[in-house]
Formats: C-alpha cells, sequence, structure tokens
C-alpha cells in the first residue's frame, strides 16, 4: 500500500514556517539554527479486532447462530489507525523544541474503482481535535480512526460495492489523507503536518 509524508521544518530564530525538500538522507532541511522538523513518520491500520489490516469492513455480517436461533454478530467498530508523529532536530541545528499538536481532519480520494464494482461512491471526510505534545527528539504515537463507523456506513448506503463476506468481489481503494494542526510551543506558529493511507473496503469476514 502506498503511503507518503509531507515533513515541515520551523525556523525558530524568525518564528517562520519553512517547508522542507524531501532529502533521500534526512528528509528534512531547513537552516542552521534552532530547527525542528516534524512529521507522520508511521501508519499502522487496524481493523474490528485489532488486526493489522488496510482492508475496511462495510457490511457487519452473522457470524453464527446458536440452536435458539440467537445469532453472533461480527465485531464493527472503527477502522483505527495508530499513527507516529515524530520531531526531529534538523542534522546541522544546534537545538529543537516541543510541538502541540490540536487538531486533524481526514479527506477521502478514490483511487481505483474495479470495472466490476457496482459503485465507489464518494466518502465524507472527518476532523477532531486531540491535544498532545510532540517532545523535541521525540515522537508520539496516537490512535486515530482511518475510517469511522459513520463513514463505512455511508459507504454502504451510497451503493458501494461490498459483495458476499470472502466472495473476493472487486473492492475499491482509496486514500485517506490525515492533516495534523500543529503549535509551535516557543512562538505559537501553526503549521500542518500530513501523512497518508490506502485501504480497501467491502465486505470482509472479521469474525473471531
Amino acid at each position: 500500500m502506498k503511503k507518503w509524508f509531507v515533513v515541515f521544518c520551523i525556523v525558530s530564530a524568525v518564528g517562520i514556517l519553512f517547508g522542507c525538500e524531501t532529502n533521500p538522507d534526512d528528509n528534512c532541511g531547513g537552516l542552521d539554527d534552532i530547527v525542528s522538523c516534524v512529521s507522520v513518520s508511521n501508519i499502522a491500520p487496524s481493523d474490528s479486532n485489532g488486526a493489522a489490516s488496510t482492508n475496511v469492513d462495510a457490511v457487519r455480517d452473522i457470524c453464527s447462530t446458536d440452536s435458539s436461533g440467537t445469532p453472533t454478530l461480527e465485531p464493527f467498530t472503527d477502522h483505527n489507525a495508530a499513527i507516529t508523529l515524530t520531531n526531529a532536530q534538523f542534522t546541522t541545528a544546534s537545538d529543537s523544541f516541543d510541538v502541540e499538536v490540536h487538531h486533524y481532519s481526514i479527506t477521502y480520494t478514490l483511487i481505483n474503482c474495479p470495472a466490476a464494482a457496482t459503485g465507489c461512491p464518494p466518502l465524507t471526510g472527518v476532523e477532531g481535535e486531540r491535544t498532545f505534545v510532540i517532545p523535541k527528539g521525540g515522537q508520539v504515537t496516537a490512535t486515530f480512526p482511518l475510517v469511522p463507523l459513520a463513514v463505512k456506513q455511508e459507504y454502504a448506503s451510497e451503493g458501494g460495492e461490498v459483495g458476499a463476506s470472502g466472495s473476493g468481489a472487486p473492492f475499491p481503494i482509496y486514500t485517506a489523507t490525515y492533516v495534523f494542526t500543529a503549535t509551535t510551543e516557543p512562538f505559537s506558529t501553526e503549521i500542518e503536518i500530513s501523512g497518508s493511507q490506502d485501504f480497501t473496503i467491502g465486505n470482509f469476514d472479521n469474525c473471531p
């Protein structure tokens, strides 16, 4: 699955945000002063069972039925992702500083709609508030939704291809793009950090 990351460098001498060129060696750039380079360094999706997966289940299936006819349903929750944000000092800088994240948004882009799919509807983006500090020279891993339950239900209700669980139906692929809004601690300068994750959505078997 494709992942891409955008790195921003914050130069404290003048309190100005500089967007960095991607560098093969350190994925950053900036001025030789006090510089923090903040990036999304990893996105690890997990399904409703907590297992690592980029297959998003959009339909809740019946796993089994007991002798009285009572069904056991498969787990059906947000499809989440553990996202790691890293605050690294630029290689030639003399120091760096803390950055505080306070807001996030997710937008969805369709990147592959199979010809045989019955539908590949647009998905409504989401946003929320989350406050935590990424310390200088450190990183923070926090759980965010990749595809919330409401977006799964939207996909199914808007005619997205679901097929039968385990059928190998031609499910579409989307990209979720995260944008984190943060503030540099010393200067209250607002910055944005972004990263993305591809996922397939349809009817997958998550029965235990």
